[in-house]
């Protein structure tokens, strides 16, 4: 009996362990090898308030390169842990339960895309090509470079040899002509003219020549001609005359160019042979003419019209823009008749704007009015001299209402 006792005492011992406590510090006590050691029951914790859940998990950190690392689960019971519900609004468990938002890192790198399985050939042939593209500009970009350094170099051979060519005195101008023109003598031109020495056939100066011939008001421009090796042929440009203005008030004569400016005053003594050309000097069956005669010769020879019975108040001044109203009018027709007309018209009178009158060699008056309608006035006055005879008079004033009168017949 006493030996079934003390077995039933020892397995109450060895089954029945006691409560340990330990303190902060303390080691633990070291396992029994004969058997591990019971779980010891734990304390049913309290349900976690919202300052708890504050202290322990915090707020969600936002970050600007990283998410947000998730929040850690609190290690209870599952028996003792209050379960989460709707009505739950603390923050750990808003964390807990909502998905939190990533913001984006400042900068980021798109990740190439890999093609597709079906253009990986033609990704490679674009490299390929990519590759080559690079070689042959590499290849134009020095073939190029040489291409401009020889270019270059041509040039400035060519530019040296031009300077030496164009100073060499090979070419230099030893016979200088200078020629007169219709209202420039020789002698006039060649008392403007000068050739500085070391000129040649190359680096002649027009434009100086020009200027010193342009004292004289008729030359507006020069011709130079180059007689290799050595002669250089210079001839004056005249001015083109469109009219010739008699003033009879003064017995005088003035010429105006088709750019509307006075040229200069013109002889009204000239000389002129059997069919009334203007020559210089006397010729056997010639004669002088002088007055409107003269200046009516004169702007035959010219091509240009006689304006007669001008305004008093007409001032001309060589050089100078024609300024008169009237003159100006008549301007418009010289300019505006054909030369096959200006032919046919012995003066054009200019009293007034509205009262110009062309007188024609036939001993015709065409009344022409104001400077409009040129070319039909001309036309409407040629038809009707082609289709009537004996015409006296013609008013084309307005051309689409014209009215003639002819001589009277027996």
């Amino acid at each position: 009996m006493a030996s079934s006792s003390n077995r039933k005492s020892n397995s109450s011992v060895s089954k029945a362990s006691k409560p340990t406590f330990r303190r902060a510090g303390s080691k633990a006590s070291a396992p029994r090898p004969q058997a591990a050691p019971a779980p010891v029951p734990r304390q049913a914790k309290k349900p976690i308030s919202s300052y708890t859940a504050r202290t322990r998990v915090g707020k969600p950190v936002m970050r600007k390169r990283a998410s947000a690392p998730a929040a850690k689960p609190l290690k209870q019971k599952p028996a003792a842990q209050k379960p989460i519900g709707s009505k739950l609004s603390t923050p750990a468990v808003a964390a807990l339960k909502k998905p939190q938002r990533r913001m984006k890192p400042l900068t980021t790198v798109a990740a190439p895309a890999k093609p597709a399985p079906a253009g990986k050939a033609a990704s490679l042939l674009g490299r390929i090509g990519a590759v080559f593209a690079g070689i042959a500009h590499a290849i134009g970009s020095f073939a190029s470079g040489k291409v401009i350094a020889i270019v270059v170099a041509c040039a400035l051979v060519l530019g040296v040899g031009g300077v030496v060519l164009v100073n060499s005195p090979v070419f230099a101008a030893t016979d200088v002509v200078i020629e007169g023109s219709e209202h420039v003598s020789t002698e006039a031109a060649q008392r403007l003219v000068t050739i500085p020495s070391g000129t040649t056939l190359f680096n002649v100066n027009a434009d100086a020549i020009t200027e010193a011939l342009s004292e004289n008001p008729w030359v507006t421009g020069v011709s130079i001609e180059r007689e290799f090796p050595h002669t250089l042929r210079i001839k004056p440009e005249e001015r083109t005359v469109a009219a010739i203005v008699y003033i009879p008030a003064d017995d005088i004569a003035w010429a105006i160019g088709s750019d509307g400016n006075w040229i200069a005053p013109v002889s009204l003594s000239v000389s002129t042979d059997a069919e009334g050309n203007v020559v210089e000097g006397t010729v056997e069956g010639g004669q002088t003419l002088t007055g409107a005669d003269a200046a009516h010769a004169l702007a035959r020879k010219d091509g240009a019209i006689l304006f007669t019975d001008v305004p008093t108040d007409v001032e001309p001044s060589t050089g100078r823009e024609v300024s008169s109203e009237v003159v100006l009018a008549g301007l418009a027709y010289a300019n505006g008749f054909s030369p096959e007309f200006i032919a046919q018209i012995q003066s054009l009178s200019l009293p007034s704007v509205d009262a110009i009158t062309a007188y024609l060699d036939s001993g015709i008056e065409v009344s022409l009015g104001a400077p409009d309608d040129i070319e039909t006035k001309e036309r409407v006055v040629t038809r009707l001299l082609e289709q009537q005879q004996g015409v006296t008079y013609i008013n084309v004033r307005v051309p689409d209402n014209y009215t003639f009168r002819s001589a009277p017949t027996d």
